[in-house]
């Protein structure tokens, strides 16, 4: 089991941990089991300890005897100090002097290559390696131990297992389906009205091409129809490895049901187009050809679901399969036999991609200091009493019986958060401690908020108040194409007062580098999480030190240690005091704190269930404060000496303590002493400070609009890569061949095919891009860093200069390749048409995005604009069909734009 425990309360991992070894020693069974952080009591309900460090393990066995080891090698474990904590720290060469306790002998940092060797020759790994020695005793083994086959049931079993399941997620996916229908039931009754038979005359050749394109386009609608395949494939796949790989089934299981059930959908979709179009058309009223043209259609409907399905599976990444299932496309289109006529059968092609894979080396920082900013800022405090925050009752609460309009998640909570002090906000899962801070921060855009809350005295307006303030969220938001430094810089251009200077801007930048101990990471890439780039822990300095350069007076860190092991959340928790110490007001939620990290706090606010407050007050050294306060409660057990005092804290006050002891904890802090001088402290930092003046800016933004444009831009440039491959030599020499009506077809086909292709490409590329940079947006929106329109600006504008290289460069080889008259005006208006094109094509992708939920969605809807574009582009119908057809219109229209 591997780290069970991220996101859980120290309560909580040690409530599971214990029924989990409790499980195991009553039914005999083996587990191994990795924790982030395990407080002291849920470290002692394991049996035996598993120490790794640089890839070596450095003890194995009884929890009793680690401790020994280490004082045998001249390392001790300080008193109050987590056995665990200890264990991450005196292996890392950062931490590891300060265990040393050999005086006599001068210090040497102790690999773990040492550690290693040294364990052989202890008591304890001695008896394990003579464990390990002795052959096991095959008579002692139950005949059922180890099982004999690959699968816990048979294939038959397996087969319909998988079936039940895909059945069952189609159901629970029958909105997608239903678009889909829907939108080609759309589809084919535009194609009804364009390609009406009493307008599809059988006079001329030209008639026969109208028919032909009608064919064509009933094939590229159906093809179009399975590329949304690739966004539902690619998200499942994370699933499908994981149980491949723990056996639930083998591969050809899962992919079987996939096929057999995607068989009626496409019945269902090629029959709404058949045979409402067929003879509207004015096609062959043969039934015999009428059922062919059906299973023709119903065989390319499961190839381009197959085809796209592999195209995701190999690709497994949403920018790579898009870039190859465009490709796929193309061919598919170019040689379907429309665009190219079978009399060409000699064309060649040549695909010419490119990738890049980068990668960068990551340094620890292995320094602290601490200096002054260069830049001044004004203390705040933030005071909240009786604050209330209620939403909607959901209509399943409702339909269970409860009868309030509303559900109140916080119920009267009062406090303050002064200047320099670290204050933490605490409680069992499901308290409201993100809620409240939401609240404060102003991050709450709904719901019901009551209660008074101020500034420095001043009632709090969020316009005012988000330039002060800054938001640490829990899942680490950034640009993963830009480094940290230019990070940074963008964060601090944005959000600085447009009065200070670069050169104060980069000093201040170095400073807070150097605060958060970022400054050897500096030109290191941000990357995505778990994939490449900066490990967790780095992120989340990052995070800290984006907030930091905006100079704020009060910063909220929403769980800034969870996710990361005791030495990541010491270095962490370190910025977070140094931050601190430069007389920020500093609020965090945590989960799990290790006794070393909840001493580093010098208030708490810890809540229960429902949103209300059972102490707010400081903690004391050691926590003497808090176990002085719950301890004086009739009833409540002592705490164990060396005991996490947070830990004991969240046991005592549970629900089902309450219930036990016949206590309320909300009502005995609210008749508590404790509570009477926060309200006195409450009452006394909501009145304005003599000489004050309430928190006034002239402007909603730090930057003008202009400034606004030119930082956005400037990131956007450094955050879009390449994602277009370069159309290749299937069109050679096309243009000098002008003697036959085909050669000219064909001429025309390369010119369309060819922007189309990139097109689709440039739209299917723009969307995974648009959507990891659309949550940095709401990210930096919400801390007042700019306003939609300049980023809107941006995220359009910068596309400019890639698609106008991109159209230089692609122009250039197709142009001269297919070999079109060499001429001046000719050439010009050829990238001018093919400029606008691929723009519109872009803008059209990123819009898709920001219309509809996710990619995934926008993948479906795509098809659609993808075929109507298609139809009305000239090529499929000619301009000289008809003059009087509306669509014939709105195709000359487009034609005339594009």
């Amino acid at each position: 089991m591997d780290e069970i425990s991220t996101g859980l309360d120290s309560s909580t991992t040690y409530q599971i941990v214990n029924s989990l070894r409790q499980t195991i020693h009553i039914l005999n069974r083996t587990a191994v089991i990795s924790l982030l952080q395990p407080p002291p009591e849920t470290y002692d309900l394991f049996d035996d300890i598993i120490l790794l460090s640089d890839s070596q393990i450095v003890y194995q066995g009884p929890h009793e005897n680690v401790l020994g080891f280490f004082e045998s090698m001249g390392f001790k474990c300080p008193q109050r100090k987590g056995v665990a904590d200890f264990l991450q720290e005196v292996t890392s060469r950062k931490d590891q002097e300060q265990y040393w306790t050999l005086k006599n002998e001068p210090y040497r940092f102790v690999t773990a290559k040492e550690f290693a060797e040294a364990f052989q020759s202890f008591h304890a790994g001695g008896q394990l390696a003579e464990e390990l020695a002795t052959p096991f005793d095959k008579a002692k083994s139950h005949p059922a131990a180890l099982t004999t086959k690959k699968y816990g049931i048979s294939k038959k079993e397996l087969l319909v297992a998988c079936l039940s399941r895909e059945h069952l997620l189609m159901k629970r996916n029958s909105f997608v389906h239903i678009f889909k229908l829907i939108q080609l039931i759309i589809m084919a009754l535009i194609a009804m009205t364009l390609f009406l038979r009493t307008q599809m005359h059988k006079r001329s050749m030209e008639d026969g091409i109208v028919y032909f394109g009608y064919l064509f386009f009933t094939v590229i609608m159906i093809l179009f129809n399975g590329i949304s395949e690739i966004a539902m494939t690619i998200v499942r796949l994370p699933v499908f490895y994981k149980q491949r790989d723990l056996f639930f089934f083998p591969a050809w299981t899962y992919a079987l049901p996939t096929i057999i059930l995607k068989i009626p959908i496409t019945f269902c979709e090629v029959s709404v187009w058949v045979f409402s179009a067929y003879y509207v058309v004015g096609l062959d009223p043969c039934v015999g050809r009428l059922f062919r043209r059906y299973l023709l259609l119903l065989l390319v409907n499961q190839m381009a679901s197959a085809l796209f399905q592999l195209i995701a599976s190999t690709g497994r990444n949403m920018i790579v399969a898009n870039t190859f299932g465009s490709f796929a496309t193309l061919l598919l289109f170019a040689l379907g036999g429309f665009v190219l006529s079978r009399e060409r059968p000699e064309e060649r092609g040549q695909v010419i991609s490119s990738a890049a894979v980068r990668s960068g080396a990551v340094v620890e920082a292995n320094q602290n200091k601490k200096k002054g900013m260069v830049l001044p800022f004004q203390p705040h405090s933030i005071t909240f009493d009786n604050l209330r925050y209620s939403v909607d009752m959901p209509e399943e609460m409702k339909n269970q019986g409860v009868l309030e309009d509303r559900l109140e998640l916080l119920k009267g909570v009062s406090g303050a958060f002064r200047p320099g002090v670290l204050t933490a906000l605490m409680g069992v899962s499901g308290a409201g401690k993100t809620t409240l801070m939401d609240v404060l921060a102003g991050r709450k855009t709904g719901g019901y908020i009551e209660g008074n809350i101020t500034i420095s005295g001043y009632p709090k307006k969020q316009e005012t108040f988000a330039r002060i303030s800054g938001y640490c969220e829990q899942n680490d938001i950034h640009s993963p194409h830009v480094t940290v430094y230019e990070s940074l810089v963008y964060s601090a251009w944005l959000r600085l007062p447009s009065d200070v200077d670069s050169d104060t801007r980069k000093m201040f930048i170095d400073e807070v580098m150097e605060l958060v101990e970022l400054t050897p990471l500096k030109g290191a890439l941000v990357g995505l999480p778990g994939v490449n780039g900066l490990s967790t822990e780095q992120c989340k300095r990052l995070t800290i030190a984006v907030e930091i350069v905006a100079n704020p007076s009060i910063i909220f860190m929403d769980e800034p240690t969870s996710g990361l092991d005791a030495g990541a959340a010491a270095i962490v928790m370190r910025t977070v005091r140094n931050t601190v110490d430069t007389g920020r007001t500093v609020v965090c939620t945590i989960h799990q704190p290790s006794i070393d990290i909840s001493e580093a706090f010098n208030e708490l606010l810890l809540m229960k269930r429902r949103g209300q407050e059972i102490y707010v007050g400081p903690l004391g050294r050691h926590s003497s404060h808090l176990i002085k306060y719950f301890g004086g409660i009739e009833g409540v057990r002592k705490i164990k000496e060396s005991y996490n005092p947070a830990t004991w804290m969240l046991e005592v006050t549970t629900t089902a303590q309450e219930v036990f002891l016949g206590i309320d904890f909300k009502e005995i802090y609210k008749n508590s002493d404790l509570f009477r001088r926060n309200k006195d402290l409450i009452e006394e930092l909501s009145q304005p400070a003599p000489g004050s003046k309430e928190l006034y800016f002239p402007t909603q933004y730090s930057q003008p609009f202009f400034t606004q444009c030119m930082a956005n831009l400037w990131k956007q440039r450094l955050s879009y890569c390449w994602h277009s491959l370069m159309f290749g030599t299937m069109f050679w020499d096309l243009g000098t061949r002008r003697k036959r009506s085909t050669d000219l077809a064909n001429a025309m086909g390369a010119m369309f095919s060819a922007v189309i292709f990139l097109g689709i490409q440039n739209s299917a590329s723009v969307k995974p891009v648009v959507v990891v940079e659309r949550t940095v947006f709401y990210r930096e929106r919400a801390a007042g860093m700019y306003s939609a329109m300049a980023y809107a600006f941006a995220q359009a504008f910068v596309e400019i200069p890639y698609i106008f290289v991109q159209t230089i460069v692609y122009g250039l080889i197709v142009y001269s390749m297919v070999g079109y008259e060499w001429m001046a005006t000719k050439f010009l208006w050829h990238l001018f048409f093919m400029f606008f094109t691929l723009l519109y094509f872009t803008f059209y992708g990123m819009m898709d995005v920001a219309a509809t939920p996710n990619q995934h969605v926008a993948a479906i809807t795509g098809a659609a604009f993808y075929g109507l574009w298609n139809l009305f582009s000239g090529f499929t119908v000619p301009r000289t069909v008809s003059t009087l057809n509306p669509y014939i219109i709105l195709s000359q229209i487009q034609i005339t734009l594009s």
